[in-house]
């Protein structure tokens, strides 16, 4: 839909300035319908920028990890509604919370055509904004501390569906499953989940290799390509660029946008870079 502005004013104007002024009618018609189809276009272009608005956001969301939880037999764990509960509070009211999670219920409880939610954030959704779904589904997955695989294989079809590349997948996923993050509790947003403790810390016998992946970037790289893939994985995981999702979604991607920069450091300190 995006093209069928494009030339359809210029067109039209200058048939109607032909049959009113002959050729210098079509000519001057031509220029008004260019300048129409340039406003038209860079309106709609403004549009499309954010396709998605927080309540689309948040459908999307429930949806996806209805599926996610349909996936482990059909299991749907304490934890994990809760998960789904505290963020929506973030910027819900109680009347609005209360319509939400039995929006969920309802979700649950139905046929889920996975293909066609995907295809919609494939077209529509931003790469950033697809980021922080995975974020959220990876998330909700930890819920009680630990991902089982069935679950997993499901967050990793979403992702191949929405057009996400399998770098990009691998990187969100490092972030929760690995050498620092995997079995501890992960935040999202102002939320902290999963462990038996209300409090735990990073593993000691930590590696590089998930900040690595995390920066989508080879051990074997040289110092300046790890520069610029950090470069870009701040750039698209940097909290501005979801901004216009809500509060809550920001502070997810604070999360993330901060563990980028852990990673970085700790790439940067073991190779003794400046």
């Amino acid at each position: 839909m995006g093209c069928l502005f494009t030339g359809i004013f210029s067109f039209i104007f200058a048939i109607l300035g032909f049959m009113i002024s002959d050729w210098h009618g079509a000519f001057i018609g031509f220029l008004i319908g260019t300048l129409l189809d340039f406003i038209f276009g860079k309106n709609r272009i403004r549009v499309n920028k954010h396709y998605y608005k927080s309540q689309d956001f948040t459908e999307h969301e429930l949806v996806l990890a209805a599926y996610v939880a349909k996936a482990d037999n059909n299991r749907l764990l304490r934890s994990e509604m809760e998960y789904v509960r505290q963020f929506l509070a973030k910027t819900m009211s109680s009347e609005q919370l209360s319509s939400a999670m039995l929006r969920f219920r309802d979700i649950l409880n139905s046929d889920i055509d996975i293909q066609s939610v995907c295809a919609d954030l494939r077209q529509h959704a931003t790469i950033y904004e697809k980021l922080v779904i995975l974020q959220f589904l990876f998330g909700f997955s930890n819920a009680d501390g630990s991902m089982r695989q069935e679950e997993l294989n499901a967050i990793q079809y979403i992702s191949d569906l929405c057009g996400i590349s399998r770098s990009n997948y691998e990187a969100v996923k490092s972030m929760f499953v690995g050498s620092y993050y995997g079995g501890y509790q992960q935040t999202y947003g102002d939320y902290t989940y999963g462990g038996n403790s209300s409090y735990s810390s990073r593993t000691s016998q930590a590696t590089l290799e998930n900040d690595y992946k995390i920066l989508e970037v080879s051990p074997d790289a040289t110092d300046d390509e790890v520069k610029k893939a950090y470069r870009a994985a701040a750039k698209k995981h940097h909290p501005d660029k979801v901004s216009h999702l809500g509060e809550d979604v920001r502070k997810a991607a604070e999360v993330k946008f901060a563990q980028v920069n852990e990673a970085y450091e700790r790439i940067k300190k073991s190779r003794g870079m400046n």
